[in-house]
């Protein structure tokens, strides 16, 4: 699960629902903060996602005559909630070393260069044969070579196949 995003107005909403000893409506929650209706709505989903807090519905409807939401902090939730609030609470660190990933970005940089690089330029140099053959034009002669006879040229060219031979190079 992702680490949850935790912004102003989620350290209002959870200061809220812990001043109402874990268990605030939607209500409790407005009036002790200066979030928008739209903001409470966002915290609900966030917080409910990353499982920070249970959604219950109160048991007499609003005067919308819908049931008012309830945020819950479920007890096991509880020390995490207060360390949020906590103003000494160190941010978690990435465990990642920099010097690996220095040596892999070098790694991936030389393959480039070393393998992709060269086989790039090989097929655009073919590229380039190719489309020079196709814009000859065709001879109705019948001393044209076929096309196995232009392929094994080439493959001996780029050295697949030995001069001479109808060998590949082992």
């Amino acid at each position: 699960m992702n680490r949850m995003n935790e912004t102003n107005e989620t350290r209002q909403f959870v200061s809220a629902v812990l001043e109402e000893d874990g268990r605030a409506s939607m209500a409790q929650i407005r009036r002790r903060t200066d979030l928008t209706e739209g903001q409470l709505q966002h915290q609900f989903r966030k917080m409910e996602q990353h499982e920070f807090i249970e959604v219950e519905r109160a048991q007499i409807p609003s005067q919308s005559g819908s049931r008012m939401k309830v945020a819950v902090i479920p007890e096991g939730m509880r020390d995490e909630a207060e360390a949020l609030l906590s103003h000494d609470r160190k941010p978690e660190r990435t465990t990642v070393d920099v010097v690996d990933l220095a040596v892999n970005v070098d790694e991936y940089v030389d393959f480039v260069k070393n393998t992709v690089y060269p086989e790039l330029e090989r097929l655009t140099t073919r590229v380039a044969d190719l489309e020079a053959q196709l814009s000859e034009p065709e001879s109705t002669d019948e001393s044209t070579p076929s096309e196995e006879d232009e392929g094994l040229a080439y493959a001996r060219r780029i050295g697949l196949v030995e001069e001479g031979t109808d060998e590949p190079i082992r």
